[in-house]
């Protein structure tokens, strides 16, 4: 849910993408750059390169896809030194107009772009925690926003927002929708929820499977 229970559920997920990007040159004094190879500058044309690039204008039921620079880090204490290495991480949330490895594919296309006349390296670790998936409208998603609406009340909205959960994994075997209580203190060292929606919840978990047993949706 996001600001009253019940008043969302979710029909799907954006995929997301982690890279740790590592440009590695050659040290050296800044008043003798021949003898160096400077990460940095091209740190920053591959993030620009990168940043570019609109992914997408979005996808049925999902917001546009979007790339995030988390931290870009060199660590030079030293005002005269040419660094040795450059570092950045960035992190891509995605819809289902792509795949993990495709997106990999097309940053380690644009590294190697942007190496390309550069004496050091540019290494990528990408790590893919989820691929963007969709459960369509249909019977199935009308039967637990009927159950939702027969307990709080209000009619919740299909939604695809949010970050990734558990359901990437479930969504291999069955068709999923998740529901759940507002998170208004998620991640907080004081996490907690009030009892009476977890008693409500619990309500429409068992209105929908008395339903869905009563008449279950063919599709």
């Amino acid at each position: 849910s996001a600001e009253s229970f019940g008043d969302m559920v979710k029909i799907g997920r954006r995929g997301s993408i982690n890279v740790g990007i590592r440009v590695e040159g050659i040290q050296g004094h800044v008043a003798y750059p021949h003898r160096a190879a400077n990460p940095v500058p091209v740190l920053i044309r591959l993030l620009a390169a990168l940043q570019a690039r609109v992914l997408d204008e979005g996808y049925v039921d999902f917001q546009p896809s979007n790339l995030e620079v988390t931290t870009i880090d060199v660590g030079n204490p030293t005002p005269n030194l040419i660094p040795a290495v450059a570092t950045a991480r960035l992190n891509i949330r995605f819809n289902p107009a792509h795949r993990g490895a495709d997106l990999a594919a097309w940053i380690q296309a644009e590294a190697d772009q942007a190496a390309e006349g550069f004496p050091g390296t540019i290494t990528l670790t990408p790590a893919i925690s989820g691929e963007a998936f969709l459960t369509e409208q249909g019977p199935f998603t009308e039967l637990v926003a009927g159950a939702v609406e027969a307990v709080s009340g209000q009619r919740p909205d299909l939604s695809t927002t949010g970050g990734t959960s558990d359901a990437r994994f479930l969504r291999a075997l069955c068709p999923v929708v998740e529901l759940g209580l507002v998170g208004r203190t998620m991640h907080a060292v004081d996490e907690r929820a009030p009892v009476e929606e977890i008693r409500r919840l619990q309500t429409v978990y068992e209105t929908l499977i008395r339903r869905y047993f009563a008449a279950p949706p063919s599709a």
